[in-house]
C-alpha cells in the first residue's frame, strides 16, 4: 500500500524582525550610560591625541565598546561584528547602535596609541571603583594585586611584533595586572611571546596603582617567576608595595634548601601533604642592594608511583634533579617537590606562603579575558590594532566583573529581606544563615544574563522585552536589571 509523504508538522519563517538573541546586552547599556562610559573614554582618548578628524564616523570610545559588546555575545573576530550588524531588533539595547563593518573597524583600529589605549584601561577601572562604592565596598581595604602573562596566539607570520615563545607558538605576551580582591583587571600590556624578562613589569605596576581608588589601603603584590627581578623589586619599593614573587628553581636556590632546620618544618595551610619552612639568614639576590629578604620554601611529598611518566609534567620541575633520578630509577619509594617564593612580608611563613597561593586566581582572570572575552587570539596584523583589540577584551572583562558583583550584591540584598521578615514573623525565630554564591564567571553571564533571546516591542514610546514569565533566565535577568536601576548614584 502506498503511503503518501507525511506531512511537516512545524513550518519555519525567518520574517519576524523583532526578536533578538542578545537581550541582555541591555544590562550593559544600562551600567554604560548610568557611568558615561562612552563619553569618558572619548575624553580621555582626545585627550592624548584626537581619534579622529570628522564629526561623523565612529568615535574611538564607541569603536572600543562596539567591539566589547561582540565579544560579550561570544565574538572572537571582527567577523562577529556582522553578528551584531543583523541583530536589528537589538540595536536598541545596545550601548553604541550602529556597529560598523568588519572592514571598517579594521581600518580604524591601528588609529589608537599606547597611551590612549592605557587612558581607556584607566577609565573603565575608575567606573568599577564607582561601581564599588554604589555597592558599599569600603575603598580604605588591603589591595592585592596579581601579575601574570599568557600567550596570544597568532596565525600569520606577518603579524607585526609577534614571535614564537618556547612553546614554538607564534604570539604575543599579554601581561595582565588585576585586582584580586575585586576580581577585574587595572592594567594591561602587549609584548613579544618570547621577550621572558618582562620588562614591563614596573609599568604595569604603575598603572595598575593609578587605577586604584583614592583612600586604598596598603598594597601587595604578588607574581610568578617570571616576574623575578631586581627591577621589578625595586620597582615595588619605590611604590611602597610589599611583594611576594616565586623563584626559579636552579641550582643555587636548590642548594638554599641545606639553611633550614629539620625541626622547622610546619605543616602547610589548606594543602594536604605540603610544609613549610623559612630559609634562615634571608636570601639575598645577586645585585640586590637592599636588605635581605626572606626565602619562604614548600615542599610536597611525590610518591614514585604517583610521578607523572611525561619528562614535561609540572610536577617533575619542581623536584631536585638528583632526587629524580633516584625516584625514576627506583631507588628511592619518595622524595619532594620544592617551591621557593622571596618576599618582604612579615609574619609567620605558612600565612605568608598560603597568601602567596592564593594568586593561581589569576589564571580564573585570564579564562575569562581569553576564553570568555575575545583575547583567544589576536587576529590583526599591526601592533597597535591588537592592543586596541586586547584593550576592547579588557573592557568586556571588566563590564562582566561588575555586572557579576552587582548580581551577588542582589542575591544578598534579598537573602537579607527574607531574614528580615522571617523575624518580623517570628522575632524569637532562629533564621539560618543563607549563603550567597561567589562571583558567576564570565561563561555563566553570558549564557544566562546575555545571550538571552527575547521580542522587542515598542508602543507609546515605551520599550518592551517579552520573554517566556517560567524561564528562570528571564527571571534573574529582569530581577538584576532592576537591582541596577535602584542603586544609589556613585
Amino acid at each position: 500500500m502506498h503511503r503518501s509523504p507525511r506531512r511537516s508538522i512545524a513550518e519555519i519563517r525567518l520574517d519576524d524582525p523583532s526578536v533578538t538573541g542578545h537581550a541582555g546586552l541591555l544590562l550593559v547599556k544600562e551600567l554604560a550610560e548610568q557611568h558615561y562610559l562612552v563619553e569618558r573614554l572619548d575624553a580621555a582618548i582626545d585627550a592624548v591625541r584626537p581619534f579622529k578628524q570628522r564629526r561623523r564616523g565612529l568615535s574611538g570610545g564607541e569603536l572600543l565598546v562596539t567591539l566589547a559588546e561582540s565579544m560579550l555575545v561570544g565574538g572572537d573576530h571582527l567577523a562577529h561584528l556582522e553578528v551584531l550588524r543583523q541583530d536589528q531588533a537589538g540595536a536598541a539595547l545596545r550601548t553604541v547602535a550602529e556597529v560598523p563593518a568588519p572592514e571598517t573597524a579594521s581600518l580604524l583600529l591601528p588609529r589608537f596609541w599606547q597611551r590612549q589605549l592605557a587612558a581607556s584601561v584607566k577609565v573603565v577601572a575608575e567606573i568599577g571603583n564607582e561601581v564599588d562604592r554604589r555597592l558599599g565596598l569600603p575603598a580604605d581595604e588591603p589591595v592585592t594585586l596579581d601579575l601574570d602573562s599568557t600567550t596570544t596566539e597568532v596565525y600569520g607570520r606577518q603579524k607585526e611584533g609577534a614571535a614564537y615563545n618556547y612553546e614554538g607558538k607564534l604570539g604575543y605576551g599579554s601581561e595582565v595586572c588585576t585586582w584580586a580582591e575585586r576580581r577585574r583587571p587595572l592594567a594591561v600590556g602587549l609584548r613579544p611571546a618570547n621577550d621572558n624578562d618582562h620588562p614591563t613589569a614596573g609599568r604595569l605596576l604603575r598603572g595598575a596603582l593609578t587605577a586604584l581608588p583614592e583612600g586604598h589601603g596598603p598594597v601587595h603584590a604578588r607574581a610568578d617567576s617570571g616576574y623575578f627581578s631586581n627591577a621589578f623589586m625595586t620597582a615595588c619599593r619605590r611604590a611602597r608595595v610589599t611583594f611576594s614573587i616565586s623563584l626559579p628553581r636552579n641550582r643555587r636556590i636548590q642548594e638554599l634548601r641545606g639553611h633550614i632546620a629539620p625541626n622547622s618544618w610546619q605543616t602547610a595551610i589548606e594543602m594536604d601533604g605540603a610544609e613549610v619552612a623559612e630559609v634562615s639568614g634571608g636570601y639575598s639576590p645577586g645585585g640586590w642592594q637592599q636588605e635581605n629578604l626572606r626565602l619562604v620554601v614548600r615542599r610536597v611529598r611525590v610518591n614514585a608511583a604517583d610521578l607523572h611518566r611525561s619528562p614535561k609534567a609540572r610536577r617533575r620541575r619542581s623536584v631536585p634533579k638528583g632526587q629524580l633520578k633516584l625516584l625514576l630509577r627506583g631507588r628511592i619509594e619518595h622524595t619532594y617537590a620544592y617551591s621557593f617564593i622571596v618576599t618582604d612580608l612579615p609574619g609567620e611563613a605558612d600565612a605568608i606562603e598560603y597568601l602567596h597561593r592564593l594568586r593561581a586566581q589569576i589564571e580564573e582572570r585570564i579564562k575569562d579575558v581569553k576564553l570568555g572575552c575575545g583575547l583567544r587570539h589576536l587576529p590583526l596584523q599591526r601592533k597597535r590594532a591588537n592592543q586596541a583589540w586586547q584593550t576592547a577584551a579588557v573592557i568586556a572583562t571588566s563590564l562582566i566583573s561588575l555586572l557579576s558583583a552587582i548580581e551577588v550584591h542582589r542575591e544578598q540584598e534579598a537573602a537579607r529581606i527574607l531574614a528580615a521578615l522571617a523575624r518580623a514573623v517570628d522575632p524569637e525565630a532562629v533564621v539560618a544563615e543563607v549563603t550567597v554564591g561567589r562571583n558567576h564567571n564570565t561563561p555563566f553571564i553570558r549564557r544566562w544574563l546575555i545571550n538571552l533571546p527575547a521580542r522587542v516591542l515598542r508602543s507609546a514610546r515605551q520599550r518592551y522585552l517579552r520573554m517566556p514569565p517560567s524561564w528562570q533566565a528571564a527571571i534573574q535577568f529582569k530581577a538584576l536589571y532592576y537591582h541596577l536601576l535602584a542603586l544609589p548614584s556613585g
